[in-house]
């Protein structure tokens, strides 16, 4: 089968490799669409340093299962499915208590097992979720992890209700992502973005302000009327982002912290017990939260932006244009015929 794999030298390489076997509880899926995330970025920057073995990347995946293990239960082939990247053990200690993100002996789809730059991906059969047939599979691969790590950032750790003034700083694909959840559940939302046409994306997806981060703090007082947020989400992860995050929460606001940025960050014990604060580290996603972003996407309260497809062929392309920040939102890869 054809596949993109990330080589030594930062090489993107497309190339032909067996197709795979599925064991006895695994599904082998055809990858119809796959997203392109910013963290496949950082997972070449890897392999180019050495720090990391040539792999076939790609975690946002949707597609029709081709072939299943003798002791699949849950699906049957031909079914259209969202695969889920976490490949938990179903065994550990997170794993027995639904913390599937956290698994100690699970494997992750295109970063330590191949992933979706490919025309077949093999699965667990307990990752996969069936496709609504309304949903656009440009639409459906991006929801694997920019719509399930929206959600649980958002709802699970944010716990944005109605009413709530939701902070969203970055709006690449996750962040625009958050910002349709954030309005599902009756949110204010400002967004905090850079980029001209990533802050009328997020006005486009229901923002309610979008501003960039120099005239953040005087316009944000302005709309919140001194409350400060409820919720504060940075998908950033650097310390100009956490601490202009945390500066427009308000007493009893959630900061969530979703890229795993490197530098080192400062919060004094007094600003947690006397602001009722809480600092959450969002890493990864659930079923669960894979789950509840399919049900929005089939409602239509959840769309991820996508503003760029091509073929597999293109993605060292692809890739590069997403580091230039020429990309709003999500690119597809379709690894078959586009837009199938």
């Amino acid at each position: 089968m054809r596949a993109i794999r990330f080589e030594a030298g930062g090489v993107v390489k497309l190339v032909q490799v067996p197709k795979p076997e599925p064991g006895p509880e695994d599904v082998v899926v055809q990858v119809l669409a796959a997203g392109v995330c910013r963290t496949d970025l950082h997972l070449l920057d890897e392999v180019k340093a050495g720090t990391h073995a040539p792999i076939i990347p790609g975690h946002e995946i949707a597609g029709r299962i081709a072939t299943i293990g003798a002791d699949v239960y849950t699906a049957k082939v031909g079914d259209l499915v969202g695969v889920h990247f976490e490949q938990p053990c179903g065994r550990c200690r997170q794993c027995r208590r639904q913390r599937t993100n956290l698994c100690e002996d699970g494997t992750t789809l295109g970063f330590d097992a191949p992933g979706g730059y490919a025309e077949f991906v093999v699965a667990k059969q307990t990752t996969i979720l069936p496709l609504p047939p309304n949903l656009d599979l440009a639409f459906a691969a991006p929801l694997g992890c920019s719509g399930a790590t929206a959600y649980r950032a958002v709802v699970v750790l944010g716990q944005a209700e109605e009413e709530d003034l939701v902070v969203i700083i970055g709006a690449g694909g996750v962040g625009l992502s958050a910002v349709q959840i954030s309005k599902a559940y009756n949110t204010r939302v400002f967004v905090i973005e850079p980029r001209e046409e990533a802050r009328k994306a997020a006005l486009d997806s229901g923002a309610d302000r979008a501003v960039g981060p120099g005239e953040a703090r005087p316009v944000f007082r302005d709309f919140e009327a001194d409350a400060g947020a409820d919720v504060a989400i940075d998908f950033v992860g650097t310390k100009s982002t956490f601490d202009l995050g945390r500066s427009l929460l308000g007493p009893g606001g959630r900061f969530v912290a979703v890229a795993p940025g490197r530098e080192t960050v400062d919060v004094a014990a007094s600003d947690l017990v006397n602001g009722g604060k809480a600092y959450l580290g969002a890493y990864s996603s659930t079923m669960a939260d894979f789950a509840r972003a399919i049900s929005l996407a089939e409602a239509g309260r959840l769309r991820p932006v996508v503003t760029r497809k091509g073929p597999l062929a293109d993605a060292a392309e692809v890739l590069n244009d997403l580091r230039a920040g020429k990309i709003v939102g999500r690119a597809v890869l379709f690894p078959g015929p586009m837009d199938p």
